[in-house]
């Protein structure tokens, strides 16, 4: 059978085989994540909840995955770690995970461009087909740390403008007569209901303190997994604070009035920002349009006088 024919059969085998695909994990982690919430009490957390939903086919796949055996020493491993939590995936299993997902990046993604050569870009020669096959294998090699800081980016945003309602909820449990380590599982207990990735952080905060992890050593290793300088200042404020034997409660008032004063900052930036954004989309989509309303009744009468002359 000739190449030219073989062309649509191969393209609605891949297409079937790619809609097969999504479908089958969809459902699998679907599946998954109903069982996992029927079966969990209602105090387990929800990164607990999504942890043992994940459990199904990759995760059999990721369990047998001995990341050593790919260059992941301690080291690099703890970083890993490290920027895993910090992108908001608290699994345990997060290493592994990133592991396989490189692996079939690396593996697929090649695979797939060096099929769509074949098929489309015979013609050109054999150059065009390993450039995007090169191409392709670049982006699968830099993709997966690429979204891992593009989530780093969007979970500090996200933890910068909660952590104010963070403080005000700190200051009212210490205004009501609460220490700080319950004002802290209160605020920890509050935040699970929004079922947010600062609530986990809060809760193994108070984890660490429950083991014997003294609160200001808690609180910079807090700060540490957020990654976030107003976290940061909250550690060193409350470990000056019992230090020196200051009240907390005015320390908290004082330095929930600064976040909110920062956080207005940020959003008038924000505002200050906008005329300037705006400039590429105006002169790039409504100028030309705005000039060819203008322009084409005026070429359509020129063009009409020449004719008639």
């Amino acid at each position: 059978m000739p190449m030219q024919e073989m062309m649509p059969v191969l393209i609605a085998l891949i297409a079937f085989a790619s809609v097969v695909g999504v479908v089958f994990v969809v459902g699998q982690y679907v599946s998954r994540q109903s069982t996992a919430q029927r079966r969990l009490p209602a105090a387990v957390s929800s990164a607990q909840a999504a942890e043992i939903a994940s459990s199904g086919v990759f995760g059999s796949i990721a369990g047998r995955i001995d990341e050593r055996r790919f260059g992941v020493d301690d080291a690099l491993r703890t970083k890993l770690r490290k920027n895993l939590i910090r992108a908001g995936y608290f699994s345990s299993s997060g290493v592994r995970y990133y592991v396989l997902a490189r692996i079939g990046a690396i593996l697929v993604l090649p695979t797939l461009a060096f099929i769509f050569g074949k098929l489309f870009l015979e013609s050109h020669g054999p150059f065009i087909n390993l450039g995007v096959v090169g191409i392709t294998a670049v982006l699968a090699i830099i993709g997966p740390d690429a979204y891992i800081a593009r989530r780093q980016r969007i979970m500090q945003r996200e933890y910068r403008l909660n952590f104010p309602d963070l403080i005000d909820m700190l200051v009212v449990c210490v205004d009501a007569g609460l220490s700080l380590d319950m004002a802290l599982n209160r605020v920890a207990a509050e935040a699970a209901k929004q079922a947010n990735p600062l609530a986990v952080n809060l809760a193994i905060l108070n984890a660490e303190t429950r083991a014997g992890r003294s609160l200001p050593d808690a609180l910079s290793t807090f700060a540490d997994r957020l990654d976030l300088d107003e976290a940061r200042a909250l550690g060193i404020l409350l470990r000056q604070s019992l230090d020196l034997g200051t009240d907390i409660s005015d320390a908290l008032r004082v330095f929930s009035d600064e976040m909110r004063t920062k956080r207005l900052l940020r959003a008038e930036e924000n505002a200050n920002k906008l005329p300037v954004k705006m400039v590429v989309p105006l002169g790039l989509c409504i100028f030309p349009v705005i000039l060819m309303v203008v322009m084409i009744p005026m070429v359509v009468r020129l063009a009409g006088i020449f004719y008639r002359n």
